[in-house]
């Protein structure tokens, strides 16, 4: 397994396994499947020194994602914080790998300027809670009934980890 900086040819693989998220409701509060076009000023975004995208790639193939972003619009006070996201390809999931790409990224954000991570999550995706929890995250806010994905209301959790106390 390689994990390296993502590159603007690695998209459609990312905006792949990112739709593939979205039937089951737990991942995303997309509804409609994206396009690596409407994507690609998102990508652009990110800076591998500060607000990095990486790719985990098997065999020549992209099976999952990891990156950071900017809290809050990337308001200056709140420089020293960003927000971390992980997809897996589904035949992925299951094995490891997010946890393993989101220990990497934590131990990269000494470098990367970043002092608190944020994980925003559904509150019935058990999947990301134990992960967050192994990982050192501690929930700092549930914003109840907040989303309604297929049909059904659901909450946001978002945790924090104080980098410096991760257990990676």
């Amino acid at each position: 397994m390689i994990i390296r900086d993502a590159t603007e040819e690695d998209l459609p693989a990312i905006v792949a396994i990112y739709n593939e998220s979205i039937p089951g409701g737990r991942a995303t509060a997309d509804l409609e499947p994206v396009t690596a076009e409407s994507r690609r000023a998102w990508f652009r975004d990110f800076d591998p020194d500060r607000r990095p995208c990486w790719v985990a790639e098997e065999s020549g193939r992209v099976v999952g994602c990891v990156y950071l972003r900017s809290f809050y619009a990337g308001r200056p006070a709140y420089d020293k914080t960003a927000e971390i996201s992980t997809y897996l390809s589904s035949d992925y999931q299951g094995r490891g790998l997010g946890t393993e790409l989101k220990k990497r990224m934590i131990a990269a954000c000494p470098r990367l300027g970043v002092e608190n991570l944020l994980s925003f999550y559904f509150d019935h995706n058990e999947v990301s809670r134990r992960v967050n929890e192994k990982l050192g995250f501690q929930d700092a806010a549930h914003l109840a009934g907040i989303a309604e994905v297929f049909g059904e209301k659901r909450g946001l959790v978002i945790a924090i980890l104080r980098i410096g106390s991760a257990k990676v």
